[in-house]
């Protein structure tokens, strides 16, 4: 067997395992387009109401909050981002989100990107009733 052939075809194999192995370090994922944007909000009102269910009486958080998308202020109220309706509720999450909510924590709203004034926070599993610190910054409202 030819020494410099297997040295070479060697050296081609070794530099094209380097340039694929290397190739996530210097070359960015394609961009997802985000379906929804979010934005931290201030609460402006954190309240409850009894609710009444088959196992007895809850209280149920009602929230007012603002929030910035490009320099304008919205605010809104909306804490379900699904149509109204019947709604499964993990009691345990939504008792999170009212002690979240009263201490101020960074909690986001989501909004369509052609419909800033039509956000919610979702408390059900659709969006995970997202904290600041947890979202992507690609899908942050500017």
């Amino acid at each position: 067997m030819n020494r410099p052939i297997v040295a070479i075809a060697l050296g081609f194999a070794l530099i094209a395992t380097l340039g694929v192995s290397l190739a996530p370090l210097f070359l960015k994922p394609p961009m997802v387009p985000c379906t929804h944007l979010s934005a931290p909000v201030h609460f402006t009102r954190v309240d409850s109401r009894e609710m009444k269910f088959f196992r007895g009486t809850r209280h149920f958080p009602v929230v007012e909050y603002s929030y910035v998308v490009s320099g304008q202020r919205y605010s809104g109220t909306r804490i379900f981002c699904t149509e109204e309706g019947e709604v499964s509720l993990d009691w345990n999450k939504v008792d999170r989100f009212f002690e979240d909510a009263r201490r101020g924590a960074g909690v986001v709203a989501w909004f369509p990107p052609d419909s800033p004034a039509s956000a919610c926070i979702s408390i059900l599993s659709e969006f995970s009733y997202s904290m600041l610190s947890n979202t992507s910054p690609q899908c942050r409202a500017g």
